[in-house]
């Protein structure tokens, strides 16, 4: 009797799941983008950021179709993939993130497929992949431009036929996901030079979505991200968000953003720290007066990277927390793995 209760209670869940996501997709093809805005977690009112919703609109309707999220780095590539899983019909099931410029090329098959008991030393147990545990919902290959050609060839067989074998296993497993590839490489350039296999990139570009920068955005969107990014910083720090100085706004509004919203994310951070409890945020407040505005971004992209020291401090400042970090440095999260393997950083544990 219990385990037929199980089972019950086993196709209550499943039926419900399969309700929810039929009632969300039903809402999606009635919902005129618009009218009405899918996406408020996507700032801005620019007609470059109307054009991306309308981009994403069409990809969260369709649960199965594979996109392609392109846009520089610092963009929000990944706020737009789990928007999208958001408002599609997948939302309710499992957003999983892969992140292909991290993957270390001794476990990186396991961190893909995973892994039988047994397929190496200290497998003990049976590990399920990623495409195993978003069941239904979506799998995000973040910076899939640095995945290396190896890998490429085993990706490209699980997309095609939409199963994986475990490492050191035999049987093929069937996946349910829709998957989203996000890239600041140009990957035609990269498939002509035989950087990215030519057949993967069509497979993942179905239908392409271009994150603007924010240097196209326009003032007012500009201004609008600043008011924004600063209450959320505020509040995190259990304060009342200070005014913006007309003149920081001006600086703000000209300068190029190489870095993006994550460059306006840190300089705003910078100068809420440097504030203090002032309620007005002013020039004096602005790095270097605002001739160091972006210098962290800046010193990403030049040719000096951050030393191995500052690299070890801001991680251990930070917990260890890639994302964290990359953002302190004015870093990519693929640079900062770089970087990590270059100087050959360990955490507390002993591992990269």
């Amino acid at each position: 009797m219990r385990s037929r209760a199980c089972v019950f209670a086993g196709l209550n869940v499943y039926s419900g799941m399969v309700r929810g996501r039929l009632l969300r997709r039903e809402l999606l093809l009635r919902t005129d983008p618009g009218v009405v805005d899918l996406f408020p977690e996507i700032d801005g009112a620019s007609p470059e950021v109307r054009a991306l919703k309308r981009d994403m609109a069409c990809v969260a309707r369709d649960p199965d179709v594979t996109a392609l999220v392109v846009g520089e780095s610092g963009t929000g590539k990944e706020l737009v993939a789990r928007a999208i899983h958001r408002a599609s019909p997948r939302g309710d099931a499992p957003f999983v993130v892969i992140d292909c410029a991290g993957l270390s090329p001794t476990l990186a098959e396991d961190a893909l497929f995973g892994h039988v008991r047994g397929a190496f030393t200290g497998a003990i147990d049976e590990r399920p992949g990623p495409f195993e545990r978003a069941h239904g919902g979506t799998v995000l290959l973040d910076e899939i431009g640095d995945l290396p050609l190896d890998l490429q060839m085993k990706l490209l067989r699980a997309v095609q036929s939409r199963t994986i074998q475990r490492l050191g296993g035999r049987q093929e497993t069937s996946f349910d996901v829709r998957i989203i590839a996000a890239t600041n490489v140009d990957l035609a350039t990269a498939t002509a030079r035989g950087r990215f296999r030519e057949d993967l990139y069509y497979r993942l570009k179905v239908y392409e979505i271009r994150v603007p920068p924010l240097r196209r955005r326009g003032v007012a969107d500009i201004r609008g991200l600043a008011s924004v990014i600063l209450s959320r910083l505020a509040e995190r720090r259990r304060r009342v968000a200070p005014a913006i100085d007309p003149q920081v706004l001006d600086s703000l509004v000209r300068h190029s953003w190489p870095g993006n919203v994550r460059e306006l994310e840190n300089i705003l951070e910078c100068m809420l720290v440097a504030a203090g409890g002032e309620p007005l945020l002013s020039v004096r407040h602005l790095p270097d007066g605002g001739r160091g505005l972006g210098s962290a971004v800046a010193a990403s992209l030049s040719s000096t990277p951050p030393s191995p020291d500052r690299v070890r401090e801001m991680l251990h400042r930070n917990d260890f927390s890639y994302g964290r970090t990359a953002a302190a440095l004015g870093l990519s999260r693929h640079q900062l793995y770089r970087l990590v393997k270059r100087y050959d950083i360990r955490n507390r544990a002993g591992d990269p």
